[in-house]
């Protein structure tokens, strides 16, 4: 028993040992930063690295690394988390709501993540690479969608860990933040909220837009948000009557990123069809 407990030991700290240690609180540099978009007021991050189970069929452990990061601007803080693993064993996770396959790789003092948007032509690509003393993180992000790329460098700096605490205080739930929020998506913190939004417009292959009148999200005019509504209100009882709560029916399921179900695959000619109307519409 003493000699399982210590191979296993020894089997998590050599996972931990090939990556450097980036865990902890940091905060972004503005000055020093150049960050693309819609200039912030503030970047601050979480980092955390730990052994999980990889393979939950085999068993197989990796580092997993989860950065959760609030971006405050303009119009408030907005959170996001991106969960990794040390592996060049691509894995899905939802990233912004959309499952995305992810990478990791870790050399010298340097973690390099790469992550494939489902359905689409987005890549993106963020290393960080940590400073000699322990104190300077500094992660450079590029972002790639119909080969335009986007690149961004965020210069962090390492922050006691009471600095923390606001990013672990919980959100504001989506009816708390945002107006007329009636489904049962009300309770989730903002964040999530935001996401399952992102993974409805990317399931039906539309933009935010298809649902709600811009400028006015919380405007009911249009008939495509009242029927989202109940669409929401159907896979949450399904999946409550017949997959005991787990959310195994989405918008994905039926929809497949065409705005209206489809009874049968597309013919040839319709893929054809589609493709040109999409590369339009660019």
């Amino acid at each position: 028993m003493v000699k399982v407990i210590g191979l296993a030991f020894i089997s998590a700290s050599f996972l931990c040992a090939q990556s450097p240690n980036i865990s902890g609180v940091w905060k972004a540099d503005l000055q020093k930063s150049k960050i693309a978009g819609p200039p912030i007021k503030g970047y601050t991050a979480i980092i955390e690295q730990k052994p999980e189970v990889f393979n939950r069929r085999t068993g197989e452990k990796a580092l997993a690394i989860t950065e959760t990061a609030a971006v405050t601007g303009e119009h408030g803080q907005f959170r996001s988390v991106l969960t990794f693993f040390e592996s060049d064993k691509p894995v899905v996770r939802p990233y912004e709501g959309i499952p995305t396959r992810l990478t990791g790789v870790a050399e010298g003092n340097t973690i390099t993540v790469n992550g494939d948007v489902a359905g689409s032509t987005r890549t993106f690509k963020r290393t960080y690479e940590l400073s000699n003393n322990g104190q300077t993180l500094t992660i450079n992000a590029v972002a790639t969608n119909h080969d335009k790329e986007r690149q961004s460098t965020y210069v962090l700096t390492k922050q006691p860990d009471s600095a923390g605490e606001a990013l672990r205080a919980p959100e504001k739930t989506a009816e708390q933040g945002f107006k007329n929020v009636k489904t049962a998506l009300k309770t989730l913190p903002e964040s999530q909220f935001i996401d399952q939004m992102r993974y409805m417009a990317w399931s039906l292959g539309k933009d935010c837009e298809f649902c709600h009148v811009q400028g006015h999200f919380d405007s009911d005019d249009k008939k495509e948000k009242r029927t989202a509504r109940k669409m929401i209100e159907m896979a949450e009882s399904i999946d409550q009557n017949h997959f005991e709560g787990h959310p195994e029916v989405r918008c994905f399921t039926c929809h497949q990123q065409h705005p209206h179900p489809l009874s049968y695959p597309l013919f040839p000619d319709q893929i054809k069809q589609q493709q040109t109307a999409t590369a339009r519409a660019r």
